[in-house]
């Protein structure tokens, strides 16, 4: 895997990194695969691999994810995460990547993981957090994307806040795994096989704040479908301080934990 320049790498992010380096994934279930970016992580990230399934339960995802990989040996599956479709010990790892904080019944979807994974398999989970040191410029990301889970809340899709350390470790701690290690990261662990690692180091980067706020702006717009006045009065005055934040302190992802542990 190509690495960013030096002074560039986050310690702990690259210690992460080298960690799965060492994994042979064998099969690999991506839970919530999103537009499936972690798949492409763990892709250029793993040792080795036998093959990757990613899950989502969004038909537009499902496609996004397959257009996406269009030219990877990836199969796509739309499926609720609460039922996976496979046999007991199916796959060698499973990974879900920043979606905790989307799941209705967290604990469901954990036990569902555990079940389909190999007897000494990998379990991997890498999530952000809301606490801790983080920066002005990634408490401006975590109170946007508190923001943005509100008003998807309130237009009945499932999305929570951005949980802290002590409830991502809670999630994956009462699963009984073995050999668990967590990596306390200032980026993402997506950066590393990214090209753009000023962008993401920039908290002040033109481009980067110009999409922050767009998307702002379109949930802003989203609103309409708010009937309470009060709330959706509340949030519009949220939204719009909100650019105003981004324009002051610049924005960036919130700090992440890698968590690795074995069944």
């Amino acid at each position: 895997m190509k690495s960013p320049p030096e002074d560039l790498i986050d310690p702990e992010t690259e210690r992460a990194a080298k960690r799965l380096s060492s994994i042979s994934g064998g099969r690999v279930l991506d839970v919530a695969t999103g537009d499936g970016t972690f798949i492409q992580t763990l892709m250029k990230s793993l040792k080795d691999y036998e093959s990757f399934v990613g899950i989502d339960i969004s038909a537009e995802e499902v496609e996004s994810a397959r257009e996406r990989m269009k030219e990877e040996s990836v199969e796509i599956l739309e499926m609720n995460a609460e039922f996976l479709d496979f046999d007991n010990e199916y796959f060698d790892t499973v990974c879900i990547s920043y979606s905790l904080h989307h799941m209705v019944k967290l604990n469901t979807v954990m036990a569902e993981m555990y079940r389909v994974l190999k007897r000494g398999g990998h379990f991997i989970v890498s999530e952000s957090y809301s606490d801790g040191d983080q920066t002005r410029a990634q408490k401006t990301g975590i109170l946007n994307h508190h923001w943005d889970a509100e008003i998807d809340s309130q237009r009945g899709i499932p999305h929570n806040k951005t949980l802290k350390r002590d409830e991502i470790k809670e999630n994956l701690g009462g699963l009984g795994l073995a050999d668990i290690e967590i990596f306390d990261c200032t980026q993402s662990i997506n950066c590393l096989p990214c090209d753009k690692w000023s962008e993401c180091s920039d908290p002040m980067n033109t481009e980067g704040m110009r999409k922050s706020i767009e998307e702002i702006e379109h949930n802003l717009s989203n609103l309409e479908e708010t009937e309470e006045s009060r709330t959706r009065s509340r949030l519009i005055k949220e939204g719009e301080d909100l650019k105003e934040r981004i324009r002051r302190t610049g924005t960036s992802p919130a700090r992440s934990l890698v968590l690795i542990g074995r069944k």
